[in-house]
């Protein structure tokens, strides 16, 4: 084999065998919150990608729609010099004073201002004039990313249509439990991307903050590697 042969079959075997990846993804979104506080719910998002993302005029909430007026959706701006490493994963919270109540650590932003140590987004008016706070509703909402140039950038949602069709299925959820990603490697931009949180005793322990599920390479991505490192060797 040659080395322009080698070489596309590696690109080959990649395409086939490994996930595609989206860079910068929604990875969680608790919108049952522990108790009946709507301060405890929090958005999670993930760099899946090679290189950092700037944040700067990014934009996550639950506001789907611009110029829209409801007080229980809203759409918060990064501040400026905000950035996410490739392979971070961040929270945004609405209260990090109460995330850390129910957790025991700080979120990475905050929403509502609660917390002079955790830096806060603010109300991108443009977006969403009339204000308001992230208030997702148990049964029937979405979460949305929403890059500088006002274009989603990443989106879900459960119990209706807006981001997938169908959505999310969230049969039995209860208090605390989030849906999550089941490959943060993985994106389908559909609802059979994500799976309910843990069933936990305890509430905060049914969803999983600041950690996202990455799969093993499966047996044939590995197999295809040993064939074609052996075919390596034998070129030489």
């Amino acid at each position: 084999m040659s080395v322009r042969s080698f070489s596309i079959a590696i690109l080959f075997a990649s395409a086939i065998a490994l996930p595609s990846r989206g860079a910068l993804i929604i990875s969680e979104v608790c919108f049952n919150e522990v108790g009946s506080d709507t301060t405890g719910e929090w958005i999670e998002i993930y760099n899946n990608g090679a290189a950092a993302v700037d944040l700067t005029d990014y934009k996550i909430g639950d506001e789907e729609t611009s110029g829209d007026s409801s007080l229980t959706e809203a759409l918060f701006r990064f501040p400026a010099g905000a950035s996410i490493a490739p392979l971070q994963v961040q929270v945004i919270a609405v209260s990090a004073t109460r995330f850390n109540t129910v957790y025991g650590f700080m979120p990475t932003y905050e929403t509502a201002g609660a917390e002079a140590g955790v830096p806060d987004l603010t109300i991108y008016s443009t977006w969403d004039p009339d204000g308001g706070q992230i208030s997702m509703s148990n049964t029937n909402d979405q979460a949305v990313l929403v890059d500088p140039s006002d274009a989603f950038v990443d989106k879900v949602s459960w119990g209706n249509t807006n981001a997938f069709n169908p959505g999310v299925d969230i049969t039995g959820n209860t208090d605390g439990q989030s849906i999550e990603r089941i490959n943060a490697n993985l994106d389908t931009n559909t609802a059979s991307d994500w799976k309910l949180g843990p069933t936990a005793t305890a509430a905060k322990d049914r969803s999983t903050p600041f950690s996202v599920t990455v799969p093993e390479p499966s047996t044939i991505v590995l197999l295809i590697g040993g064939v074609l490192a052996f075919i390596a060797r034998r070129q030489r």
